[in-house]
């Protein structure tokens, strides 16, 4: 079984039509729960809100930094 991922969960709030773009794909669906209900298989963060064509547009970008925090939440020291 691979990992998975989901979206920010304040999308779900989203009541518009939303639209998502990441690495020039575009999926569109009825509100932000449905898009919410979409699994991914990398850890994705919204990086811009817009509107486009009186819909909501959500750009997506691949979180780099996923493995930065500790168990507990913080923010990995550097000592280097």
């Amino acid at each position: 079984m691979a990992l998975t991922y989901k979206l920010e969960s304040f999308i779900k709030k989203i009541t518009a039509p939303v639209v998502i773009e990441y690495n020039g794909d575009v999926h569109e669906f009825t509100n932000g729960a449905a898009a919410y209900e979409q699994n991914y298989s990398k850890y994705l963060f919204v990086e811009e809100i817009k509107i486009q064509d009186d819909k909501i547009c959500l750009v997506l970008k691949e979180n780099e930094r996923k493995n930065d925090t500790t168990w507990c939440g913080e923010e990995q020291a550097t000592f280097f």
